[in-house]
């Protein structure tokens, strides 16, 4: 019966985190005066509940360096730590950040936090968090912190995992900190019950590109990233990886898939260089959840701006011959990513399942969908359907939402929800390849690339390709359309697509 209940729970999970862009479930606090205001809403997990969507619960970063697992115990004087291991100097401080939390004393935890994060939080922001994680957790009261591990050590951060555990289970958190020590983000990612990740692709062959990690940006919001380079003299074309919306790693990890993983090998096998990076709702959670002033574009326009201008520098990158690959969300920014590259760095671009109309259009189209196939509850639909036709309201303003919106930053939807792709696109000149797979429920094939086709129909450098087999993180499955329980299937991008996409960037002249 347990089993049952969590695979239940699961799907339910599964199903809003790939249809709820980044900002949705719950108000989150936005500034310390607002704090009384919005805390009986106050949902802690926004920043990794509210990020699923298209991206990424459960996320396990890749490793770049050697894990180190470090034995913490619960006592009445604290965790105990085995000091002399590597990287312990960063485990202390996650876990005495944590420790001060639970011993109620924010005040200390909120001094060992960056200025960039102190930004968005408080003392009483803080506690708020803290008191209402367990009710959001639903694992009963918060017993002791368990096993710390720095998992990852990246260009940006330094992630320590730290066990948080409940009388009925344990949540794993992670803390960031950045070079000095210093807090600088952190998130609760509940466990999904995924047990098995997809291997990497047949076609990668390592033996011939190398990787270095980059970083992406500077200040509050660099984010860390990896540039895959064949091996050679070079110059090479390269391709910038631009995920779908909701909180996604450089891999764009969904549940059981990684598609940009499975992308950059597979094209820097044969000849192209990649450049994928984690969002920066990924890599900043709490930083970005609690901007006020957060946008469409400081997640996903600018930062692959910034990778465009990143690449520049890069000698064996030719720079005359960087193309962008943006992915649902964005994918239907690509037309953004032009009008705003005013340097003029992109030579051309890959929309692959993006859509054509505006994303409130395509996500009520997946509430319909997956109400009709029995996967979404008539009392949720209702309700989501009521939240986003909100936003068709021509006089919707993120600065005063309507009564009743609960979507999240309501700024951020005054960015986004009138962004119209191929309308955006008709006056452009940047070569375009859309891709789309037949089998999407998300992005519905036979709905969003008629509308590509019509709206530029008079442009001659766009070609499109359809794949009869694929659903919306271009995986293959059996049936008419996809659903969202083919998520959970380990599986990898088909070679054919890969070829597609290197013989249409081999195809652009320089």
């Amino acid at each position: 019966m347990k089993n049952y209940r969590r695979k239940k729970l699961l799907m339910l999970g599964l199903i809003f985190s790939l249809s709820i862009p980044t900002t949705v479930f719950g108000n989150e606090i936005t500034s310390q005066s607002s704090l009384s205001e919005h805390h009986r809403d106050f949902n802690p997990l926004d920043a990794t509940n509210a990020a699923r969507v298209n991206a990424i619960p459960n996320i396990n970063l890749p490793s770049t360096t050697n894990k180190v697992k470090e034995n913490i115990q619960s006592s009445t004087k604290g965790p105990i730590i085995d000091k002399n291991k590597h990287h312990d100097r960063f485990i202390q401080k996650a876990v005495q950040f944590v420790d001060d939390m639970q011993k109620g004393d924010y005040q200390h935890a909120l001094k060992s936090s960056t200025h960039a994060l102190k930004k968005g939080i408080s003392e009483q922001w803080l506690e708020s968090y803290w008191t209402t994680l367990p009710l959001q957790l639903n694992k009963g009261a918060f017993i002791g912190i368990g096993d710390a591990t720095v998992e990852e050590a990246n260009r940006v951060h330094t992630n320590v995992e730290i066990q948080l555990n409940f009388e009925q289970g344990t949540v794993p958190m992670t803390v960031r900190l950045e070079r000095s020590g210093k807090v600088d983000d952190f998130l609760v990612t509940p466990p999904m019950g995924i047990d098995v990740i997809a291997d990497d692709p047949s076609y990668s062959n390592p033996d011939t590109f190398t990787e270095k990690d980059v970083v992406i940006g500077k200040g509050d919001f660099a984010v860390p990233g990896t540039l895959s380079i064949p091996k050679g003299k070079g110059p090479f074309p390269v391709v910038v990886l631009v995920q779908g919306s909701g909180a996604s790693d450089k891999d764009e990890t969904i549940y059981a898939v990684k598609p940009f993983r499975d992308l950059a090998y597979g094209l820097a096998s044969k000849g192209i260089a990649v450049l994928r990076y984690n969002k920066r709702t990924f890599e900043h959670p709490i930083k970005t959840i609690t901007d006020p002033n957060h946008t469409v574009d400081k997640e996903t326009t600018d930062d692959a701006l910034l990778a465009t201008r990143l690449l520049e520098k890069e000698k064996k990158i030719e720079d005359d011959q960087i193309f962008i690959l943006g992915h649902s969300q964005g994918g239907m920014m690509v037309p953004q990513m032009i009008n705003q590259d005013h340097r003029q760095n992109i030579a051309g671009a890959i929309i692959m399942g993006g859509p054509a109309r505006t994303i409130q259009d395509v996500i009520l189209d997946q509430f319909d969908y997956l109400l009709s196939i029995g996967q979404l509850p008539p009392a949720m639909y209702e309700f989501m359907k009521g939240q986003f036709e909100m936003l068709n309201d021509p006089n919707f303003s993120g600065e005063q939402p309507p009564e009743g919106f609960q979507l999240g930053q309501a700024v951020f939807w005054d960015s986004i929800n009138d962004i119209k792709a191929a309308e955006m696109a008709k006056e452009q000149t940047v070569p375009l390849l859309i891709i789309q797979g037949e089998r999407d429920y998300q992005v519905l094939s036979d709905t969003e690339i008629p509308i590509w086709k019509k709206e530029l129909s008079h442009r001659n450098n766009i070609e499109y390709q359809l794949y009869p087999k694929l659903n919306h993180l271009f995986t293959e499955g059996e049936g008419e359309m996809s659903t969202p329980a083919e998520y959970l299937i380990p599986a990898n991008i088909p070679e054919y697509v890969i070829n597609d996409i290197v013989e249409w960037v081999e195809s652009k002249p320089k």
